[in-house]
């Protein structure tokens, strides 16, 4: 038996790790997006913040080991991919799918990588006692920028061909841009949640106060608006367009079959009542209220993506207790494992973002 033939066609195991790995790397690259955000921003107040955001690069390398069997068994598990898709076969073909996610993946990784790497870089200078530079500044503020441009880019990719071409007769021009930027909300709520957890073992309360996590709750206050927006411009564009065609995307997943209570679930858990509670600033700047709420943003964005690729495959079929998932919670275990290791060998506190705080106005300008 061949590693290929392994993935039978509608294969449950195909379709696990394809959601594990929409959820992983989405998070992990969107966190390492957020580092990128933070740096352009020339945001004072994000040095430990920024730090938790790139500790996000130590599960990488697991994000490319579940990425591995998604294209192994694209082939014969991809609805497209032994039914050509008329006038859609010069990108919905296996060669091509597989050279542009290992090429754009690969590009975001490694603009991440060095991103981190230059502002670790910066550490060891400030360790050793020398300044840190304008050229370092101005080489972390420009492949920060970089970081940012390919994310949206690399993130709309993944989006159309990890879940939209799942259902090759479905369109969305809202589709990229609510992937990514759910992505971005459940990163910063992965953030909020090792901030609260971690701060006081690292001894960064002072990097990690109330007014950081007040910030923090904003942003996923924002986001949580921002994302439900979105979802309903997607559905007001297919209504008020009159597209018949893109309409059982939705129906499927809100509205027949067994799709419906959790695909509701999943919006009200996600992204409603987060929106509810983040309304109070006494909770935004208290850790353990805020916490418990992130959770919340996450259990409603993976069950958000369940219900995106699943009905795709087996319509029929709930698949939610089943012996492949566990490979969901070997990532979870996974992932905490690598960001305390990362912690272990760095400090909690960004030496280059911290002295943004003690610049003056015209020395901003690197």
């Amino acid at each position: 038996m061949t590693l290929s033939s392994f993935f039978c066609p509608q294969s449950s195991a195909w379709a696990w790790f394809l959601i594990a790995f929409v959820l992983f790397a989405g998070v992990t690259t969107a966190m390492l997006a957020w580092a990128a955000v933070f740096r352009v921003a020339q945001a004072r107040w994000a040095a430990s913040v920024n730090r938790i955001a790139q500790s996000a690069i130590y599960f990488t390398p697991f994000s490319v080991l579940v990425l591995l069997p998604v294209l192994v068994g694209v082939r014969c598990c991809a609805p497209w991919a032994g039914h050509p898709v008329p006038g859609k076969e010069a990108w919905l073909n296996v060669p091509f799918f597989v050279i542009r996610e290992i090429v754009c993946l690969g590009a975001l990784w490694t603009l991440c990588f060095l991103m981190v790497r230059w502002s670790l870089n910066a550490d060891a200078k400030s360790a050793r006692g020398e300044p840190i530079t304008h050229r370092d500044h101005h080489r972390l503020n420009a492949i920060s920028v970089a970081v940012i441009m390919v994310y949206c880019v690399v993130s709309s990719v993944v989006a159309y061909d990890f879940i939209m071409s799942l259902d090759p007769e479905w369109v969305s021009t809202m589709f990229a841009p609510y992937f990514f930027c759910t992505n971005l909300y459940a990163g910063m709520a992965v953030m909020i949640l090792l901030a609260a957890a971690l701060r006081r073992g690292l001894g960064a309360e002072k990097h990690l106060g109330p007014s950081q996590f007040h910030d923090m709750g904003n942003l996923l206050l924002a986001f949580s608006l921002f994302d439900m927006g979105l979802f309903f411009a997607q559905y007001l564009t297919i209504w008020y367009g009159n597209l018949p065609e893109e309409t059982p995307f939705l129906v499927l997943r809100y509205y027949r079959g067994p799709w419906p209570w959790l695909g509701w679930t999943a919006f009200i858990l996600g992204y409603a009542i987060p929106f509810l509670f983040l309304q109070s600033r006494r909770l935004k700047q208290n850790p353990r209220w805020l916490a418990p709420v992130a959770v919340l943003a996450l259990v409603g964005f993976a069950l958000e993506r369940y219900v995106l690729i699943v009905p795709s495959l087996q319509p029929d079929k709930l698949l939610l207790f089943h012996p492949h998932s566990v490979v969901v919670i070997l990532l979870f275990v996974l992932f905490i494992y690598t960001t305390l290791r990362f912690f272990k060998l760095y400090s909690p506190v960004s030496a280059a973002d911290a002295a943004l705080a003690e610049m003056k106005p015209a020395e901003e300008q690197v």
